[in-house]
Formats: C-alpha cells, structure tokens, sequence
C-alpha cells in the first residue's frame, strides 16, 4: 500500500492506495481516504498531516504482512519406504524454511 495525495485548487485530500490484479491487468483500488489537509490538522489539533498519513500507510502496510503470515511445519521421515509407482515429487513454488527464535 502507499500514500496519494491529490492536490486540487481548493484542497489536498490524502488516500491510501493498494495495487491488484484484476483479469491480468494492473489497478489501483483506494482502500482508505484519510481526509482533507485542513480536516486532518484539525482533528490532530495541529500535528503534521503528512507524517501522520505516512503513519497510518506503514501501520496498514504492518497489519496486512501479519495477515498473509503463514506458519508452516514439516514432518519428515527418512526411515520410511516409498512405494513403486507413486507420484513424491510436486512443484511446490518457492518454499523459504526459518527457524523459530
């Protein structure tokens, strides 16, 4: 996800973004509109409205990572026979193990 700030004659208005796949082609789907400049200092009573949206990206950008997280555990067992004629091997992409710290 990232920041877009759109900037007209009255006003600059702050978005999140988030780019995806739709049928093969590339989109931008605004997921969240953080308001106005003026309508964000406002309610920060007087706090920086960049710094704050870019906060808010990086806090978004955070909770979505913990969402894909996955934990994967494998059992192995090297003592066990393999039977003639079935399929062990499958394409399983990039898989990346790591130790638990």
């Amino acid at each position: 996800m990232r920041l877009n700030i759109v900037k007209s004659k009255n006003a600059t208005s702050y978005y999140v973004q988030k780019t995806v796949y739709k049928d093969g082609r590339q989109t931008s789907v605004i997921v969240e509109k953080l308001g106005t400049y003026a309508a964000i200092k406002e309610r920060l009573n007087g706090a920086d409205p960049l710094a704050w949206a870019k906060q808010r990206v990086k806090e978004l950008n955070k909770k979505e990572q913990e969402e894909k997280a996955i934990d994967l555990h494998l059992v192995l067992s090297s003592g066990k026979i393999i039977d003639k004629n079935e399929q062990r091997l499958f394409n399983g992409g990039h898989l990346f193990s790591q130790a638990n710290i």
